[in-house]
């Protein structure tokens, strides 16, 4: 998979279950985070191009943001087949939010939701 986001900043009270998510589920690799060493408060992860970035509750409060719970985000993945995507993911064990589908712009897409609430659109990039 890679995705189209440039680099959004997804706010998260559990930072490990995002990770996991994100790296785990759907392929990103860690690229850099804050601290250095022990329990991240900002972690930046890279699916090819594009990065996206995770920050703590915590990590918010710190620099005057407030963070809001079940603020939809849709974050953009393109995929080589969304299907199977889809079925890797479930059975991984994440719920699938909306079945694969044909979108109007002629590309299949499925939505799953990131363990904040954030929207992941799986877009087949074929």
């Amino acid at each position: 998979m890679t995705t189209t986001a440039s680099m959004p900043n997804l706010f998260t009270r559990d930072i490990d279950a995002a990770v996991t998510f994100y790296r785990d589920r759907l392929g990103f690799g860690p690229l850099f985070q804050v601290p250095a060493e022990g329990r991240p408060e900002h972690i930046v992860l890279q699916l090819g191009s594009s990065q996206l970035a995770l920050s703590t509750d915590r990590a918010v409060s710190t620099i005057g943001l407030r963070y809001t719970a079940g603020n939809p985000y849709e974050l953009i993945v393109w995929c080589d087949d969304v299907d199977a995507s889809a079925e890797t993911l479930r059975g991984a064990g994440v719920p699938i939010a909306v079945e694969p589908y044909d979108h109007v712009a002629g590309h299949r897409r499925c939505y799953v939701l990131d363990p904040d609430g954030n929207w992941v659109a799986l877009v087949d990039a074929g």
